[in-house]
């Protein structure tokens, strides 16, 4: 029997806020272990809760890069486990009245539907030994605002869960409300999944699996399970609704708990915190402070004329979208601009393993030695050695042509007296050419160049060589 995959997903986001939403403890990454935490993050007996407002406002601009309806209303409820990450042995978060509702995001040709987006607090964090057989917990994340992005059971496949998530990452960097860094554990995200016989109406037992913190684990994550599941069911065995942890490092999952129910949370209205009343003026006002989104900047970029294979490769990485729309302001030459990053660029940037974030380089002396290859102040090859030399000593590029003696010469005497002691030294060649093979051409262009080093226009030594052989 043939099998159908059923996917859900639960992405946390944590939102770029420089405190924690309850208390003022830091919400910067890392830090030493358990040590930015106080009585309000940590439940300490009589400390209450004190909400910031900004994780609102941030929760409002995820909710309008991802399509959803923004509520006028919405309210914390307590959400009661025990848990080791937990020290309250309870979460505030949003469950019966979450802030966005009714979104969606299309991947290809397919829409997957968002149920809810709602404000919440981040647990701490557990380290696992598997080796060991122990836990340890870091409270630094604990109380860090979060939003929680729940889809409906739209995704059908690993690929199609893959490609949600990176969707949902990268609309949330282009709406500031979230870096997505899923190995700082920033953007997280829960698989519930579950199999149903092809062509069957009626969804099977699911699984979660906790805490994914890369594409790769998700895809894996999916892929293992769905292989689990449909063996239990072929050998006529019940799948168990359960919570799942994921070990990349063997490719497997391990049951960590029983599958908890909403009863089982025991939620109720926290008392501490007041409902949130948002006004549609206010949710007009940040609509207005919204930034260009992905799918805006790949319209804008396909009129400039760019393809949308190297659209989409720039859109990629909000950085170095950034920094290409910067260049182009100093150089107008989008697509001459485009190449210059693609093609160069970001090789350059894969062997120094540096991110766009952190380039060295200026988008306006980028953009200058885009127009020196372009007006032949340089050549291409030589643009790229300057390239490399911008990137890893800095400098500006006229500076480092300069130096480097790389500014190509308009001077013919010096290329009519090469081409002259060339074409001497090779008189074979110069036979081979005028008996009408034109292969030799490459050759003798390639003695030139060496001969001439790189200030050596390329277009004027064709054209004398071309000349000198044709007279």
């Amino acid at each position: 029997m043939s099998y159908e995959t059923v996917i859900g997903l639960e992405i946390h986001a944590e939102l770029l806020t420089l405190t924690k939403v309850f208390c003022g403890c830091s919400a910067d990454f890392g830090g030493e272990e358990n040590t930015r935490v106080c009585p309000r993050c940590s439940g300490m007996p009589g400390s209450l809760p004190l909400f910031g407002r900004g994780a609102a406002e941030l929760a409002i601009k995820a909710g309008l890069a991802l399509n959803c309806k923004i509520n006028n209303f919405s309210a914390f409820d307590r959400k009661n486990y025990f848990y080791p990450d937990l020290p309250k042995a309870y979460q505030i978060t949003q469950f019966n009245y979450p802030i966005c509702t009714d979104g969606f995001v299309d991947i290809c040709t397919k829409k997957i539907r968002i149920n809810r987006i709602h404000i919440e607090e981040d647990a701490g964090k557990l380290i696992h030994d598997d080796e060991l057989g122990l836990s340890l917990a870091d409270y630094n994340r604990c109380g860090i605002p979060l939003i929680e992005i729940v889809t409906e059971p739209d995704i059908r496949s690993a690929e199609e869960a893959k490609q949600f998530t990176a969707a949902v990452a990268l609309a949330l960097k282009y709406a500031g409300v979230c870096d997505a860094k899923m190995e700082q554990g920033s953007l997280r995200c829960d698989v519930n999944i579950s199999v149903m016989p092809k062509g069957s109406k009626v969804f099977g037992t699911r699984t979660e699996i906790k805490n994914l913190n890369s594409l790769r684990s998700i895809g894996r994550a999916i892929e293992y399970e769905y292989s689990r599941q449909t063996e239990l069911c072929e050998r006529g065995e019940r799948v168990i609704q359960q919570t799942l942890h994921w070990n990349d490092a063997l490719g497997v999952t391990k049951a960590l708990r029983s599958k908890e129910e909403a009863h089982d949370y025991r939620y109720f209205p926290e008392p501490d915190i007041p409902p949130l009343f948002i006004t549609d003026e206010e949710i007009k006002a940040i609509k207005n402070t919204m930034p260009e989104m992905p799918k805006e900047k790949k319209e804008r970029y396909l009129k400039m004329g760019l393809t949308p294979a190297d659209a989409d490769l720039l859109i990629f990485d909000k950085a170095l979208a950034d920094f290409y729309d910067e260049a182009v302001k100093c150089y107008n030459n989008p697509k001459s601009v485009a190449s210059m990053i693609i093609v160069e660029l970001l090789r350059r940037m894969n062997d120094l393993s540096l991110p766009a974030a952190e380039l060295k380089i200026t988008p306006s002396d980028f953009a200058e030695l885009c127009k020196m290859a372009d007006d032949g102040t340089v050549s291409r090859g030589a643009a790229k050695d300057i390239l490399k030399q911008m990137l890893e000593v800095g400098g500006s590029p006229m500076e480092i042509a300069e130096k480097g003696g790389m500014l190509m010469s308009n001077d013919t005497s010096a290329v009519e007296a090469a081409a002259d002691e060339i074409l001497a030294a090779n008189p074979k060649a110069v036979e081979e050419y005028k008996a009408g093979s034109a292969k030799v051409f490459g050759f003798l262009m390639g003695q030139m160049c060496r001969s001439l080093g790189r200030s050596a226009n390329p277009a004027i030594v064709k054209k004398v060589l071309e000349e000198k052989l044709n007279s």
